[in-house]
């Protein structure tokens, strides 16, 4: 007889190369280095955003964050603020990063559409 039940996996769990592609899309997107680290920390909160959120989603929150000059070191201590712990540290921060980048790409068509009229 067995008093506690074997947990199940979780079949929403995002599969290690989903992990993979928006971690390398983060790296990309902020110029890091070959050598920055999937660690266990970055893995857990990549797999928790992908658990709530979208791929597309995760990669338009990572755009807004380098949307942001004050993100980007555009601040008085000129420091740049866009590790992956930032950018999915919540659901407010990822609809925070996610409404900078709805706001600039809105702009982006709208002097688009100005430039070809």
């Amino acid at each position: 007889m067995q008093l506690f039940e074997t947990p199940k996996p979780k079949t929403n769990d995002p599969s290690e190369e989903t992990i993979v592609e928006l971690f390398e899309f983060w790296k990309e997107t902020f110029n890091k280095r070959a050598s920055t680290l999937l660690d266990d920390a970055r893995r857990k909160k990549i797999s928790v955003a992908l658990r709530n959120y979208s791929m597309d989603t995760c990669k338009a929150a990572i755009i807004g964050c380098s949307l942001s000059s004050w993100h980007s070191g555009q601040n008085p201590n000129n420091k740049k603020y866009h590790d992956l712990s930032l950018i999915f540290r919540n659901a407010e921060k990822v609809e925070y990063f996610l409404d900078i980048h709805e706001k600039e790409t809105k702009g982006e068509q709208e002097m688009e559409e100005w430039l070809r009229s």
